[in-house]
């Protein structure tokens, strides 16, 4: 098992998938919160999941809208305040 933050797996995340269907499982960690990914059955979008399907061809289809400075740094003044109280 390979323990790895999201900040670590955002720059490896192709790597990860194939070390995933490879066999290998692989524990993302933010913070104390984690995450287990495991090798399993494929996925068959259409049959499995039409909804997940239509969510995907729409995130991909869609403009990519990066977060302005402001937007960015009221994020952060809002994780800021949400851990202090």
């Amino acid at each position: 098992m390979k323990t790895i933050s999201v900040d670590e797996a955002q720059r490896q995340l192709g790597q990860l998938i194939a070390e995933t269907c490879r066999g290998e499982v692989i524990v993302l960690t933010d913070g104390d919160k984690k995450v287990r990914f495991e090798p399993g059955a494929p996925l068959d979008v259409e049959e499995d999941s039409p909804a997940l399907e239509a969510e995907l061809l729409k995130a991909a289809k869609g403009a990519f809208t990066p977060y302005s400075s402001e937007e960015m740094r009221a994020a952060c003044e809002r994780v800021i305040r949400e851990k202090r109280g």
